[in-house]
């Protein structure tokens, strides 16, 4: 009788069912399966590895993506930070120089108006002795103030003449000065309402970049959270796929250890007995082994799944 080869179930890819105890091996992948009670369990082969070292680069790859993103987002940061500064430190160097010019200006004004006054007070009193030297050199009987103006009038109407002129053309230039501060005034206060509408867009454009800011810094964290949830449940499934597997390896080995142990009874009880007996004995398990071969050898093969 030749020797048979025997083959174990095969196929392409992992087998679907398997009886307990059934042994399977997937060519493409070129991987070992046995049946349990619970399911197919992988055993042995390329696939195992394959997966572990999947795993291994995927783990490895989304970290290198993740730090390459948090990178960026911190850069992109980075530059709006030193945007915005930049921005209020500009608007602030305006404002102060807006605020310096419009001090100098107030200022300037109030000098000039202030040496106006000086030399309108002086011509003033300039006028006022001319007066008081016109009432010296009056009559004396001049003395209600009807007399004393219509003195000066008989006496003085050229000074009458040009006092008026003075004054007329002082209440003119007074009333250009009044609209030219006025007008002056309604210039400052659009250009400073100008300047109160840009701090008000920047004070926004920064309000929105902080919320944007504080709302990437949550999008980092909970990125980082899903990160580190989805690779320690990684490594949780790795871990108990190998717990698995060396429960399923040390079954195994005790199954191994238990036949052994009965196998090597069963010699040791045939060694006890006597020599006839043990080669009748022989003779009819061998007899036996070889009615149970002649059955199998047409069903030696496990076949494909």
């Amino acid at each position: 009788m030749a020797n048979p080869i025997l083959k174990i179930k095969r196929g392409s890819g992992a087998p679907v069912s398997l009886q307990v105890g059934e042994i399977a091996f997937d060519t493409t992948n070129k991987s070992f399966f046995i049946g349990t009670a619970s399911g197919v369990l992988a055993i042995g082969g390329e696939h195992l590895f394959a997966l572990k070292s999947y795993v291994d680069s995927a783990v490895d790859t989304e970290e290198t993506v993740r730090i390459a993103a948090d990178d960026a987002i911190i850069s992109d940061l980075n530059a709006e930070i030193a945007r915005a500064t930049a921005a209020e430190g500009d608007l602030a160097s305006d404002i102060s120089a807006e605020e310096s010019a419009r001090i100098a200006a107030v200022s300037a004004e109030a000098s000039a108006r202030a040496s106006a006054d000086t030399t309108l007070d002086g011509k003033i009193s300039t006028e006022k002795g001319r007066i008081d030297a016109i009432l010296s050199a009056a009559d004396a009987d001049k003395d209600t103030f009807a007399e004393i103006v219509a003195l000066i009038n008989s006496v003085d109407t050229t000074n009458d003449s040009a006092f008026a002129g003075y004054v007329l053309s002082n209440d003119a230039a007074l009333a250009s000065e009044v609209t030219n501060r006025t007008n002056a005034d309604t210039a400052l206060g659009g250009r400073i309402d100008t300047v109160e509408t840009a701090a008000t867009a920047l004070t926004s454009r920064v309000t929105t970049a902080e919320s944007d800011i504080v709302s990437l810094g949550s999008d980092i964290t909970a990125e980082e959270t899903a990160r580190i949830a989805a690779v320690s449940a990684e490594a949780s499934s790795r871990a108990s796929a190998d717990t698995t597997l060396q429960n399923n390896i040390d079954a195994e080995a005790t199954a191994r250890s238990t036949a052994d142990t009965s196998l090597s009874n069963r010699i040791t009880s045939l060694e006890t007995v006597g020599v006839s007996s043990r080669l009748t004995d022989l003779e009819a398990d061998v007899a036996d082994h070889e009615t149970r071969i002649a059955a199998l050898e047409s069903g030696i093969d496990g076949g494909t799944y």
